[in-house]
């Protein structure tokens, strides 16, 4: 399952273990990202999830991509290239 939007802020009681451990199948997607935080979210998001439950996903054409980047760019290489595709890429099986 993926849920939009840092999942309406779910994915910030993944910090209580009984809790992640129920999310353990749960995703959570970027869109709408940039119309509610500011990019200080992505490192903040990585560090409540890990770096594998966390998939680009925007608003296009409401919102172009590059807004997204702005903040995802501040992750480190690997964590950006998670976000970007690789961990879509796992979780899909593609």
């Amino acid at each position: 399952m993926c849920w939009p939007i840092w999942g309406g802020g779910l994915l910030f009681y993944e910090l209580m273990p009984e809790v992640r451990q129920a999310l353990s199948r749960v995703y959570y997607d970027t869109s709408a990202v940039p119309y509610l935080y500011d990019s200080r979210v992505y490192p903040v998001g990585v560090s409540c999830v890990g770096r594998g439950k966390i998939i680009f996903g925007s608003d296009f054409p409401l919102l172009s991509p590059a807004r997204y980047l702005d903040g995802i760019s501040e992750l480190g290489s690997e964590m950006r290239e998670a976000v970007l595709g690789n961990n879509a890429r796992e979780v899909f099986g593609l």
